[in-house]
């Protein structure tokens, strides 16, 4: 029984696994100084290429944004100059994944003149 409490890590004040950045406090102080210099270099490195890849999705983030912007844009001019069916795709890389957008405008008009035409030939057909 003892030499399993012996086994277990000493409580320290100020020490919690739940606390960002206090596991690696607790290595550096146990580490010798060769073994730090290495973490504190592997850290280092990390921290350098998360701080890279989140200035890459803040730029994909504004661009995504202006284009989104543009396409509703382009869809507002759209609706204005033409009275005709339209279809309008777009798919931007956001920061967090892929937006796509598609906007569809289909005027039932031409259905409506079809339905009205076959029901005016049944008319006449049943007329006679």
């Amino acid at each position: 029984m003892r030499d399993q409490q012996d086994n277990l890590p000493a409580k320290r004040a100020g020490f919690s696994l739940t606390k960002p950045g206090s596991l690696l406090d607790e290595a550096l102080t146990k580490l010798p100084k060769e073994q730090q210099e290495k973490l504190l270099s592997k850290a280092i490195e990390k921290r350098l290429e998360i701080d890279a890849e989140s200035m890459r999705a803040e730029h994909r983030y504004q661009a995504s944004s202006l284009d989104m912007a543009n396409t509703v844009r382009q869809i507002e001019e759209t609706e204005r100059t033409t009275n005709s069916d339209y279809t309008i795709k777009a798919e931007y890389k956001t920061a967090s994944g892929r937006t796509e957008i598609e906007v569809k405008k289909a005027n039932n008009t031409v259905i409506i003149v079809i339905a009205v035409v076959i029901g005016i030939v049944f008319l006449l057909m049943f007329s006679n």
